[in-house]
């Protein structure tokens, strides 16, 4: 079932935000179709987890202990067979004795359409909702990604109906 948010989202400028973290790159949800702790994303969370509680004091340029991101990168391969990366991470002040267990990406500054989602929504089929939007509002996508901005607002999956997320599309005015 789609989650109208047309109301809920937003054209916001960001700066370039930088993010270290872990990536998996395949079809997320082949060994379980939901979200759940149990497949490929659920995996990556819990390895990076894993790795902060063990080494959190190797972090020195974390910008926020309470901020997380999951970035799913689109290429070719999603489109024809399903497969994309999905990087789970945390903003971080600058490019500089990162451990070389961690990944980086370099979001690019640009204008993002932010949809927050509580509850139940978080589960719901929202890309279709904002792709309908970007449409409708005169956008298209401007980069192969998306991210989900992951806060204190955010209680886990066990909690999903107190649960709230930001979701940000790169986006710019389509061309006509």
């Amino acid at each position: 079932m789609g989650y109208n948010h047309a109301m809920d989202l937003m054209i916001l400028q960001k700066p370039e935000i930088l993010l270290a973290g872990l990536s998996f790159f395949g079809d997320p949800f082949d060994t379980n179709n939901v979200w759940s702790e149990e497949n490929h994303i659920g995996r990556a969370w819990q390895r990076l987890i894993r790795y902060l509680s063990q080494h959190s004091s190797t972090l020195p340029h974390r910008a926020a202990v309470d901020v997380f991101y999951e970035v799913h990168i689109y290429g070719d391969e999603t489109n024809t067979q399903g497969l994309f990366e999905v990087f789970v991470g945390f903003p971080i002040e600058r490019l500089e004795a990162v451990p070389v267990e961690l990944s980086l990406k370099v979001l690019p500054a640009t204008e993002y359409a932010v949809l927050t989602l509580q509850g139940e929504a978080i589960l719901s089929d929202w890309v279709m909702d904002i792709d309908r939007w970007l449409v409708e509002a005169g956008y298209e996508r401007s980069y192969p990604y998306s991210a989900q901005y992951y806060d204190a607002r955010f209680k886990g999956l066990d909690q999903i109906a107190d649960s709230i997320l930001d979701v940000y599309m790169p986006v710019r005015k389509t061309i006509i």
